[in-house]
């Protein structure tokens, strides 16, 4: 086009000049001049014009492709794919002179291995005619532009994983049943579009339900990563093992002092030396764990560490960590102590026997204080009274605010187990009530290329409990990644990969407050008098969201530390796509899930396109929202 212009300006000079041997000249020459004018008039107009359908054209392979990855084929897709073309045309086009042509294409190709594979693309080919203006006085009435769109499919894998609150409160106005089914309809979509790639496994999908806790199932009660020995600080929380009354085929027992008030327990049982654990409380209660897990130490909460246990030598493990990143990121078995019950056994002056109130009123008090066994005869139980002269180191923690030391007797649980009926009230398998409390959901669904296993796990969400939505979020984290516990993921440096996780909540975090010496109720974080949510909290580690305010309540430190946790997976490479839904307006849940969601980044650069997505949406929008992330989800799986 420059060179056009320089010959139209020195022509110009040329027409201006005045002396006769040029105007003979121009005379002959007219004629051919006031053609490449012409030329390069309709030139200019033609280019305008083959940029604009070439941009929709590329504008409908795309969003034809999308289509096509979530299920849409033959005719309906040719119809979509032209409505879309023309709709992006500029008005000023004439429509009769341009054609449109749909094609899937397919080419036989090799894979990574050699081996041969079919790959598809969609084609889209356009045929614009120009009627010339000027130009035919050059005998070119029309000019023919032929141009071309594609897009290859199935050159990118995705693995998904669904984060869904299963919160008491998502039980109203049906909530569950349609994050049930509109979920299982992604799935249904984005597995139909898969049938275009050439990958191996192209799209694998995990789901982690939560409410309180989540639930990592009760198969991995032996996981080396699972701490079956007790060996992690956090593991003998609300369990005093000096009060364990040893049985008498015990031959030796060690407490092991570990330094900072960490200590491990283990017995001599009939020669063999057993380490004393959360695990046995259960087995004294003949209630079994449920496999929902505690929430570890800062910063191990909000990261993908992990700790393996692959020796019988503490020592090694605490030392060497060439297996982990130490034993704080131990995952913990939760385990709701027996609260203290409100009354206490006293003897008095006759001889007889009374029960009277103590102060605080605790709710999740399923035995009863009183009896332990003998000493003597441990498979006896024996009475015990709020007695200055009884022999025990606890006798003056029953009344008042140090009644909150029963809560710890060991003995109490050796208890239950010689006589039910007058120690253990009524807990069976209960969630809401014993040492399962607050343990609600169904076991999490780990990566998986089969759609029914999928779907299955989606149906058999219920809604019952508090919100943590930071455990789901790691947990979907964990999910996703190559790394321990769980290595289904692909590697994150996988550049041809996408992980992806999918947030959906109707609140803010919750987890409920006491005024008991406890300070909480119990979840799991334990008790709030144990401090464990303070942790990371300082305005240099927290996320920009919250720095410079008061994180003086619950829900704020749960906040921020669901923020860290989002931040700390953006950085791994995992998109994050969040869904208030139904969330009433002024939740501060919003805030904190708009600046959670956004792109996963790779070497530095965001992999995702659009970067930060989220919905604040109803019950009447949620099967639109995620229809848009299907969408979405399905363009990362091209390549174009």
């Amino acid at each position: 086009m420059k060179k056009i212009m320089r010959f139209l300006k020195t022509t110009g000079s040329f027409l201006h000049d005045q002396q006769g041997s040029y105007g003979i000249l121009m005379g002959v020459m007219a004629f051919p001049l006031i053609g490449m004018a012409a030329l390069a008039l309709d030139y200019s107009n033609v280019m305008r014009d083959r940029g604009e359908v070439q941009e929709s054209l590329d504008a409908a392979a795309l969003a034809a492709s999308k289509e096509f990855a979530t299920g849409l084929t033959g005719d309906p897709l040719k119809t979509y794919a032209q409505d879309y073309f023309e709709a992006n045309l500029p008005d000023y086009l004439d429509m009769d002179k341009i054609e449109f042509f749909f094609n899937i294409a397919e080419q036989q190709t090799v894979d990574e291995q050699g081996q041969p594979v079919i790959e598809k693309s969609i084609k889209l080919d356009a045929t614009l005619t120009y009627d010339t203006y000027l130009a035919r006085v050059m005998g070119h009435e029309t000019w023919q532009n032929n141009l071309t769109s594609g897009v290859a499919m199935g050159n990118i894998t995705v693995e998904i994983v669904f984060v869904m609150d299963n919160s008491g409160s998502m039980g109203s106005n049906n909530k569950i049943v349609d994050a049930r089914n509109t979920s299982k309809d992604m799935v249904d979509a984005i597995f139909n579009g898969a049938g275009a790639s050439n990958k191996e496994d192209p799209v694998k999908f995990a789901l982690v339900p939560f409410a309180a806790s989540v639930n990592i199932g009760t198969g991995n009660a032996n996981a080396n990563w699972l701490d079956y020995k007790g060996w992690a600080p956090i593991h003998n929380e609300n369990l005093d093992w000096d009060t364990y009354v040893r049985p008498s085929n015990s031959q030796d027992w060690e407490k092991q002092d570990k330094g900072d008030g960490h200590y491990v327990y283990r017995e001599q049982i009939d020669g063999d030396w057993e380490w004393r654990t959360r695990f046995d409380i259960f087995d004294m209660l003949d209630v079994g764990w449920e496999g929902c897990v505690e929430m570890r130490p800062w910063p191990h909460n909000t990261q993908d560490t992990h700790q393996m246990i692959n020796s019988t030598d503490f020592d090694a493990v605490k030392d060497g960590f060439d297996s982990g990143d130490g034993l704080d990121a131990l995952f913990v078995p939760l385990f709701a102590p027996s609260e203290p019950y409100r009354r206490y056994a006293y003897e008095n002056s006759s001889g007889n026997t009374y029960h009277s109130g103590d102060w605080y009123n605790y709710s999740n008090d399923y035995l009863y204080d009183w009896w332990r066994p003998k000493a003597s005869n441990p498979s006896q139980l024996e009475q015990i009274y709020y007695d200055t002269t009884f022999n025990s180191p606890y006798n003056n923690g029953v009344r008042n605010d140090k009644q909150n030391l029963r809560q710890d007797w060991v003995w109490r649980y050796q208890a239950a187990a010689l006589d039910d009926d007058t120690v253990q009230k009524s807990i069976g398998q209960s969630n809401t009530y014993g040492p399962n409390y607050r343990c609600t959901t169904a076991p999490i669904q780990e990566l998986t290329t089969d759609p029914n296993e999928i779907k299955n796990a989606i149906s058999a969400m219920g809604a019952n409990g508090m919100t943590n939505i930071q455990q789901g979020m790691s947990w979907g984290w964990r999910m996703l990644s190559s790394r321990q516990p769980y290595t289904e993921g692909r590697e994150e440096s996988d550049i041809d990969n996408r992980k992806i996780a999918i947030v959906l909540t109707d609140g803010n975090n919750t987890y409920g407050t006491s005024s008991t010496p406890n300070e909480s109720r119990f979840g799991a974080w334990g008790y709030d008098k144990h401090g464990r949510r303070d942790e990371g909290l300082e305005n240099a580690d927290l996320p920009d969201l919250y720095k410079g305010t008061n994180i003086n309540t619950q829900e704020k430190q749960m906040n921020a530390h669901t923020l860290q946790t989002c931040e700390n997976m953006k950085a791994d490479g995992v998109t994050i796509f969040a869904i208030a839904f139904d969330v009433s307006d002024g939740s501060s849940v919003k805030a904190m899930l708009d600046a959670c969601s956004g792109s996963g980044i790779l070497d530095g650069v965001e992999i995702a396109a659009n970067g930060d997505y989220y919905f604040d949406v109803d019950s009447n929008d949620l099967e639109a929202a995620m229809e848009n992330i299907a969408a979405q989800i399905s363009a990362m799986r091209l390549l174009y």
